[in-house]
């Protein structure tokens, strides 16, 4: 058996050896590899589909495209009691995730940022299986985050199989997002930029190509397997009249303050959860379930990903007070699931809310202006892009999506007006998306990316130096001279008696006739200090760092003890903050090593 393993490890050093030992197969390795996990992502999104179906049918007797309407024939108790059951067995898979809590899409952006891209294979596998026991149970979220967080985890299977260095890594993560979205919904355009705007961070052309080919691949395995038609059939809508526009930027603000308030809800749930730890955390599924069944005896629509109320509000068949109770029910029930613990992501139910909330905008609006409005259900679809741009953060993916799944363009300029404002709106108001807000949760800020992350996460004392010199203020100048000259310039710290600093000293501090020795051993470094303009502490981010260098204009900071006593414990350069500050900008943009490089 031992011999076995290791030829097998000696194949794989052999094939990865032939494959990026030249440059001139890098790149062509790269895209079969794009192609392969493109492949295996797509594949990915139908069995989570399928099984989704199958475990609906088990429970409900009804399948994903009938399922509100149907489950209306069913007893009250059916309703109740199969959220429940399917509650306690995730909460038994929740004992083999860490601290009990499926994964989704912030999980990738921070593997993508910080980890290398490696995301483990057995917590990938029991998240996708909460998930689908959440979603086939009535859990009121959506499968497309941890479709993506599966799409990612077989990503970094092959990545560690083949040991890639972490630029490889990360295009074929994004590769398996983009096949992942675009497998979900029949939209491979929208895939390559939901890649690309909310993982990958950046648009860099070598990253680009392989992330195309990947949800190309996606999308023929789902056409393949599913057809092609967009997730929501919807009928063509085309805008009435140019005084419309108005009401469209009106929709973009009111889609960012529901989107707001949807954000607000599940970080309060996130927090309010701690305060159930009397609580053992494998009973909150069933406990969420218990709320759920309630909620849906009168709005049973709010079960589960809800893809048939979604269509039949963006078709325009629900009254005007069925579409803002839905609007509640669906943030109440989705914050609900996600503080329970069930499975689940925010995609489905943003494009939920979204269109009720549109196609009750488009009715209000009717009955004010009834003959320069368009029909409500031609709002609902711009209200879905807008409120998911919001919720998502990604404007440019959501309205692509919007425009895939519904396979309506006609009414583009209205979606981008609405998706445009609605995230501009949001971002003023809140964090840049809940994935966002959910890694801040965490203590885990990547609004600016990895770089910015580094500047906030990176304390001083991990890039100061200890070596620096000091003086008392009563040594002459002659000695600062001797050791400004030794170090090459910089500063000195002068100190009292006690070692505590009184100010700094650099050449620009000394007299002009200074290497004059006469001179120099007349005068004592206590004449000469200055002030320093600033300090730093060493348990400050690199972040304090870099605002004081800069405000002060100085190259280097004396850094003190964390108790701010004035004992200084080294030096901070900004050069060397700002080196650091290239390199993690360069490392996200893929930039660190050449693709090909094992590592």
């Amino acid at each position: 058996m031992t011999k076995k393993k290791h030829s097998t490890h000696g194949w794989i050093r052999y094939l990865r050896a032939k494959m990026f030992g030249s440059g001139r197969y890098e790149y062509g390795v790269i895209t079969f590899l794009a192609a392969m996990v493109g492949v295996l992502a797509g594949y990915a999104a139908i069995g989570f589909y399928l099984l989704i179906e199958t475990l609906m049918i088990v429970a409900f007797g009804e399948s994903e495209a009938t399922f509100a309407t149907g489950i209306t024939n069913l007893p009250w108790w059916h309703i109740i009691i199969v959220p429940i059951l399917g509650g306690l067995v995730v909460g038994q898979i929740l004992r083999f995730l860490p601290n009990n809590l499926t994964k989704g899409v912030p999980h990738v952006i921070e593997a993508a940022a910080l980890k290398k891209s490696d995301i483990s294979l057995k917590e990938g596998f029991a998240s996708a299986a909460a998930t689908i026991i959440s979603l086939g149970a009535g859990a009121s979220s959506g499968r497309e985050g941890p479709v993506v967080h599966l799409g990612a985890t077989l990503a970094a299977w092959v990545t560690r199989t083949l040991h890639l260095n972490p630029a490889s890594a990360r295009t074929l993560l994004g590769c398996a997002v983009a096949s992942a979205v675009a497998a979900s919904f029949n939209a491979p355009i929208a895939g390559v930029f939901f890649a690309l705007e909310v993982i990958i961070g950046h648009y860099a052309l070598h990253t680009f190509a392989p992330i195309v080919i990947a949800a190309i691949a996606g999308t023929l395995v789902s056409r393949a397997h599913l057809g092609d038609s967009p997730a929501f059939q919807v009928i063509d809508y085309s805008i009435v009249s140019f005084w419309e526009f108005p009401a469209f930027f009106i929709l973009g603000i009111i889609s960012a303050f529901v989107a707001i308030i949807f954000m607000t809800t599940v970080n309060y749930g996130d927090k309010i959860r701690t305060s159930f730890s009397k609580v053992p955390y494998w009973l909150h599924p069933a406990i969420a379930g218990l709320f759920l069944g309630l909620i849906a005896l009168a709005y049973p629509e709010v079960l589960s990903v809800g893809y048939e109320a979604t269509s039949n509000a963006l078709n325009g068949q629900y009254p005007l007070h069925i579409l803002l109770a839905l609007v509640a029910a669906k943030i109440a029930a989705a914050t609900i699931s996600l503080t329970g613990r069930f499975g689940g992501g925010v995609f489905s139910p943003s494009l939920f809310i979204g269109a009720m909330l549109g196609g009750a905008f488009g009715l209000i609006v009717a009955s004010i202006f009834p003959e320069l409005a368009s029909s409500h259900g031609m709002y609902a679809v711009v209200g879905m892009g807008a409120l998911a741009s919001a919720v998502l953060g990604a404007p440019i993916s959501t309205m692509l999506i919007v425009f895939e799944i519904t396979g309506d363009y006609s009414i583009t300029i209205a979606v981008m007006i609405a998706s445009a404002i609605a995230s501009l709106v949001s971002n003023m108001f809140y964090r840049r998306s809940i994935f966002h807000m959910q890694l801040a949760n965490r203590g885990i800020y990547l609004e600016g990316g990895r770089a910015t992350y580094l500047l906030k996460s990176a304390h001083v004392s991990d890039h100061m130096t200890r070596d620096f010199y000091t003086l008392q203020a009563s040594e002459k100048a002659l000695k600062a001279r001797e050791l400004l000259v030794v170090q090459g310039g910089g500063i000195i710290i002068i100190t009292n008696e006690n070692g505590k600093m009184k100010g700094i000293l650099s050449f620009s501090e000394l007299p002009a006739n200074i290497f004059e020795d006469d001179v120099a051993d007349k005068i004592t470094v206590g004449e000469l200090l200055r002030q320093a303009p600033n300090v730093v502490k060493s348990s400050d981010a690199l972040e304090v760092a870099l605002n004081k260098l800069e405000m002060s204009g100085e190259e280097t900071l004396p850094v003190i003890s964390p108790e701010g006593t004035d004992t200084v414990v080294g030096l901070i350069k900004h050069r060397v903050v700002v080196r650091e500050y290239n390199r993690a900008l360069l490392e996200s943009h893929g930039q660190d090593k050449t693709i090909g490089k094992h590592g």
